[in-house]
């Protein structure tokens, strides 16, 4: 998991509301975009979502790798496989492949290093990380998407891992579903995440693959 985009020195934000969603959308010192989308009262997420994935990653790609990060053992870190779970791919869309690299606990391999070697093969000309965010903030655990248009640091909300590195354009989703105790007012170390975090992982999970269902050209 990586810690969610927090504000930077130069970084410039705007607010606003669409399709009954709260946006926040981002520019960093280098130029990378991103969106934070907040649904509110029933609204569409996943399409809204769709919009701004299609803004960050431009013209319909002809081969496209959605990376699921994380580590499938542990549900608040299992977005990135529960999204692939809900993806098409291969014989149903070949412009589409999915990879689950893990975690190197599990594997012995470090995840960008899977990925690098993957992508050198495939060649994609996007590449899509999904992945659990952790948060400094309470009030967004489980209740907003992130997006933007740079490579995920997997391991970085837990003070590790490097930046992934893949060819073509990059695109990062993901939902801040852990926060850190000291962000809670708490003595002691450690990370919780919400009581109902099975519910909210295959939610978000499902959200997110229609998402880049509809941004990719078809539906789920």
């Amino acid at each position: 998991m990586m810690c969610e985009s927090a504000a930077a020195d130069g970084e410039k934000r705007a607010e606003y509301t669409r399709s009954g969603c709260r946006i926040t959308r981002g520019e960093k010192p280098g130029g990378e975009r991103f969106y934070t989308v907040t649904p509110q009262n029933g609204a569409n997420a996943a399409a809204v979502l769709a919009r701004y994935m299609k803004s960050l990653a431009g013209k319909k790609p002809k081969k496209v790798l959605v990376v699921g990060l994380g580590n499938r053992g542990m549900t608040a870190d299992a977005l990135g496989d529960r999204v692939l779970a809900h993806m098409r791919a291969g014989g149903d869309d070949p412009r589409i492949c999915l990879i689950a690299p893990q975690v190197a606990a599990v594997t012995g391999v470090e995840s960008t290093d899977i990925v690098a070697g993957v992508s050198a093969v495939l060649k994609p000309c996007l590449t899509v990380f999904a992945d659990t965010l952790a948060t400094s903030r309470f009030e967004r655990l489980g209740r907003c998407y992130q997006l933007g248009d740079f490579a995920l640091s997997p391991g970085s909300g837990v003070g590790a891992g490097k930046t992934l590195k893949a060819r073509g354009k990059t695109l990062s989703v993901g939902v801040p579903l852990v926060i850190d105790l000291k962000y809670l007012g708490a003595r002691r170390e450690g990370v919780v995440t919400p009581a109902n975090v099975d519910e909210l992982v295959e939610e978000n999970a499902r959200v997110i693959a229609a998402a880049l269902g509809m941004a990719l050209g078809r539906s789920q």
